[in-house]
């Protein structure tokens, strides 16, 4: 076996998730297993229960393969795994695994029939749906939540059970919801996550040339939707944003820094001197030169203090 079925008590839950099962069988079978919800992985070979002819089990099944070489006989049909999907089975419903050349790749999860129903009948779906071998959509939650669950279960820290019994409901429902196309009308948060991380690169980054479709890749989404979430979440479009986080760190190195305005320039992205007095001029009215040396001398005219406070207006 690939990971020891430690005592009687785990082999006594996998047995009422999977059936007459016996420790030989699983020679080639990682098992993490709660009395709600199992999960087996195999490891160099095939469960030598799964190949059994027209067996059954008391559980629901649900398998998400991680390639297209694992194939069921289910009612004298043969049904070959898809990549990336999942595979979903009722309970009493004889079938079998046919051996294959290569090693299979997937994790089953067993979840015991009544804590299924009791989660299923939160939903307003078909309450007596029968799974015959179809395939639905996997929850993006769901593989981390099936890691999550495997590493707790290994390795029996404490708080271990509290955390189990809550992981058995977090991914029942996933299923669920990936099964009967539950999912938010809008993700906010994970938008408003993504859109961070964009602006997280473009303040360390200032120094680079900066696209929309840099930042776009940053955040993980195609630059049309990108435009339209920043502007939604921020208030402005991403290169004017890009444009006055530039504006009010030069100004704030104008003021406070020994840098040369070269130098200044190269820093937050511009290629030249020239073209970021030309930028700079056209945004305040003002150049560079005539910016810092009013601060240079820590005093500022009446003039001048008319001039600075329509480009600073916080600082007057």
């Amino acid at each position: 076996m690939a990971q020891n079925i430690k005592n009687e008590e785990i082999l006594k839950q996998v047995r009422g998730l999977v059936g007459p099962i016996i420790e030989e069988q699983l020679r080639y079978v990682d098992c993490f297993v709660t009395k709600n919800i199992g999960l087996f992985t195999p490891v160099g070979g095939a469960c030598f229960y799964s190949l059994s002819l027209e067996h059954s089990y008391p559980s629901y099944m649900f398998v998400i393969s991680f390639n297209d070489e694992t194939k069921f006989k289910i009612y004298g049909k043969i049904i070959s795994s898809v990549s990336g999907k999942l595979f979903c089975l009722s309970p009493d419903i004889p079938h079998h695994e046919l051996p294959s050349e290569f090693p299979p790749r997937y994790i089953a999860i067993f979840v015991n029939k009544y804590f299924f129903k009791r989660q299923l009948a939160m939903y307003k779906v078909k309450q007596n749906i029968k799974f015959t071998g179809e395939f639905y959509p996997v929850n993006q939650q769901l593989l981390p939540l099936l890691r999550k669950f495997m590493i707790e279960s290994d390795n029996k820290m404490q708080g271990s059970e509290i955390i189990l019994h809550a992981l058995n409901l977090e991914i029942c429902h996933s299923m669920i919801r990936g099964i009967f196309n539950f999912a938010p009308e809008f993700d906010r948060i994970s938008n408003r996550l993504e859109i961070d991380k964009a602006i997280e690169y473009l303040y360390s980054n200032l120094d680079k040339k900066i696209t929309v479709e840099k930042l776009a890749k940053v955040a993980c989404m195609s630059p049309s939707h990108f435009f339209r979430v920043f502007k939604k979440e921020i208030g402005q479009a991403p290169q004017d944003y890009l444009n006055k986080v530039r504006m009010k760190i030069i100004k704030n190195l104008l003021k406070a820094s020994n840098k040369s305005i070269t130098e200044i320039a190269l820093d937050c992205g511009f290629g030249s001197s020239s073209y970021f007095s030309a930028c700079f001029k056209k945004a305040f009215n003002i150049t560079p030169s005539d910016y810092r040396k009013t601060f240079i001398k820590g005093s500022i005219s009446k003039k001048d203090k008319r001039k600075m406070k329509d480009i600073d207006p916080i600082l007057f």
